[in-house]
């Protein structure tokens, strides 16, 4: 169900908002490259201008460089590119963000109950 604001969904409104914002980026839909640093060493990343904003965007709302967040989610990747990593994690971040603006909470795993296979 979606909230419903003056006869327009949210969801109507943040597709609005997504296609003003992807047509304020025409021409600009080309891979962005810029240099970071992670754990001391000097590398370069492709990422599109949206993501680049995003990670902006995290990096004001943590209070955290870029190439701090670049060094943790470094760290933290297992068998991924480094932008693979970093796309993920963006997306990841503004979804966990998005649930909590509405009161969601995430699925512990201790609400699953085992089950385990009968033979027949």
């Amino acid at each position: 169900m979606t909230e419903e604001i003056g006869n327009v969904s949210f969801l109507s409104r943040s597709r609005k908002d997504l296609h003003r914002e992807m047509k304020g980026l025409d021409g600009k839909n080309g891979l962005v490259l810029k240099n970071v640093i992670i754990s001391g060493r000097r590398t370069s990343l492709r990422l599109e201008p949206m993501m680049w904003k995003g990670l902006g965007e995290i990096c004001e709302r943590e209070n955290l460089a870029l190439n701090e967040i670049c060094t943790m989610i470094d760290n933290r990747r297992v068998q991924s590119s480094l932008t693979a990593a970093i796309r993920v994690f963006t997306l990841s971040y503004f979804r966990t963000a998005a649930q909590e603006n509405w009161g969601w909470q995430p699925i512990s795993f201790d609400q699953f109950t085992s089950s385990s296979k009968k033979n027949s």
